[in-house]
């Protein structure tokens, strides 16, 4: 059997690794020599189809399956996976990133963050305001959207994504340009405010100019109880698990962009909206190339 110097050397924070040294006492002897023969040969394995890796280990392709599913695999191809991108454990991955982090960890780390905000924001989304903000959007003479920086795109988009389902709506940013743009909006246009902090001051002072002439506020942030939140008629909230970190920062646009998508979605449930879109359809195709 192909013998490891200490097994202890390798690190757990690798998830298959950390797999087999758990496993590594209840395993059989021919199961401890796939073990072996992985651990020393790591960038071999993941070339190796399952009947090579049986005859380099002395074993037959059965005991190779039977080797990974005791790991919790399905089979050898998902343990080639987890080998060949060398992917790390669930508690490594929920832990900050570090400046000793390869690019490789950092990438995992990031994506880890990634499915957990939008999860976070399937829990924190409620889907009685987003009716309402949908209600309000249908029923508005005039839509404008005010962000500032990440804010000032994700309102970019919310104004292409609106557009293609035939509502016209404006972006703005900067303070002046904000402030003369809330007090053109009165009772009946809409207002959306988008800010991670819920806490951005130009974001606040056109939101209060829009109150202030009784036209409806819609706020899309992380923070419930932020100065924006508190001025929102509407409020939409996205998961507040992100670092306030320039590393996470896109975590916060892809939340943003997720409710902007689930918004569009549900303007595009009702049945006069589908009816007005067959014109927007035919611009898009129209701009193809054929």
């Amino acid at each position: 059997m192909e013998e490891l110097k200490n097994i202890e050397e390798f690190s757990d924070d690798v998830e298959y690794i950390g797999r087999i040294k758990k496993q590594y006492a209840s395993l059989s002897k021919a199961q401890k020599r796939i073990a072996n023969y992985i651990l020393n040969h790591r960038e071999a394995v993941v070339h190796y189809s399952i009947t090579t890796m049986a005859q380099k280990t002395g074993t037959v392709p059965s005991t190779v399956t039977r080797f990974c599913q005791a790991l919790s695999y399905k089979g050898f191809s998902e343990l080639k996976v987890y080998i060949e991108k060398n992917l790390i454990s669930p508690s490594v991955a929920d832990t900050p990133i570090q400046k000793s982090d390869s690019i490789q960890t950092v990438i995992q780390k990031l994506m880890n963050s990634s499915q957990n905000a939008v999860s976070d924001t399937l829990r924190t989304l409620d889907t009685r305001s987003l009716v309402k903000a949908a209600d309000a959007i249908m029923a508005a003479k005039n839509v404008v959207l005010f962000g500032q920086s990440s804010g000032y795109v994700s309102a970019m988009y919310a104004k292409q994504l609106l557009l293609r389902i035939n509502i016209l709506s404006q972006t703005v940013k900067g303070n002046l340009d904000m402030n003369l743009a809330a007090s053109t909006l009165t009772k009946g246009d809409v207002a959306i405010g988008i800010g991670y902090s819920g806490e951005i001051k130009s974001v606040i002072e056109a939101l209060n100019i829009v109150k202030h002439n009784h036209g409806t506020t819609i706020v899309i942030t992380a923070k419930p109880n932020s100065t924006m939140a508190k001025l929102a008629d509407i409020c939409l909230t996205y998961s507040y698990d992100i670092p306030d970190d320039l590393q996470y920062l896109h975590l916060a646009s892809m939340c943003e962009l997720a409710i902007i998508g689930a918004l569009q979605a549900e303007l595009l449930r009702r049945p006069v909206q589908l009816e007005k879109i067959e014109a927007c359809k035919k611009a898009v195709l129209a701009s193809r190339l054929k």
